[in-house]
């Protein structure tokens, strides 16, 4: 476990939300930094001295500042091995665990993105997603094998696609396939996603008041 201090900015309802879930699974201490969005507290000169787009999630490991979920995600999984949520380099499985981690960020948010702002893409040759169909029915396929991305076994690339499911179905981004619908009730059963979830509940009450 890494001696230095581990501080991750949040806000509920965010993104972040998917790097709450992974503290919960990794179990290891850190500091947890609210950021209060509707008062704009992401734009404060400090915060963006840490990240200039003004966006969390956001962690800083000692004076190390990683951004952007899919990195924050491999990072961690790996500064933390005693987890067990990272293939080890030279495990074949990490090819299929990177693959599918970054395949979320790259692709399957982007087509998403496009379809809920009704934005014509462009031609498919030109996209780093192909189309929005290509891109489901890849990640159906890598889904349908299950019960987890790397088959029987759980990691944190499972953190990442899962929150991405769980927040496309809800915004029905995602179709209603059975690849997508019992993926993703596995994951919202999950012990550390129950507990982030309860935990982002209060703290956006609690914001509010």
């Amino acid at each position: 476990m890494s001696a230095q201090k581990l501080v991750h900015y949040h806000a509920p309802n965010t993104r972040s939300a998917t790097i709450r879930w992974l503290f919960e699974e990794l179990g290891v201490p850190h500091e947890l930094k609210v950021l209060n969005m509707k008062k704009g507290e992401h734009k404060s000169p400090e915060f963006l001295a840490i990240n200039p787009m003004g966006k969390v999630p956001t962690i800083v490991h000692g004076d190390t500042p990683v951004t952007e979920a899919a990195a924050i995600a491999l990072y961690l999984a790996d500064l933390f091995p005693e987890a067990g949520l990272a293939p080890k380099v030279g495990d074949p499985a990490r090819g299929t665990y990177l693959r599918w981690i970054v395949f979320n960020q790259a692709a399957v948010e982007p087509a998403c993105m496009d379809l809920a702002l009704k934005r014509d893409p462009g031609p498919a040759a030109s996209l780093g997603y192909g189309s929005y169909d290509a891109t489901i029915e890849a990640l159906a396929g890598a889904l349908a094998k299950g019960p987890y991305i790397l088959g029987d076994r759980f990691s944190a690339a499972d953190v990442v696609v899962g929150s991405g499911v769980n927040w496309l179905l809800k915004f029905k981004l995602l179709p209603e396939r059975p690849e997508f619908t019992s993926y993703a009730e596995r994951m919202r059963s999950r012990p550390a996603f129950i507990r982030a979830v309860g935990k982002d509940a209060e703290l956006a009450k609690s914001l509010e008041s």
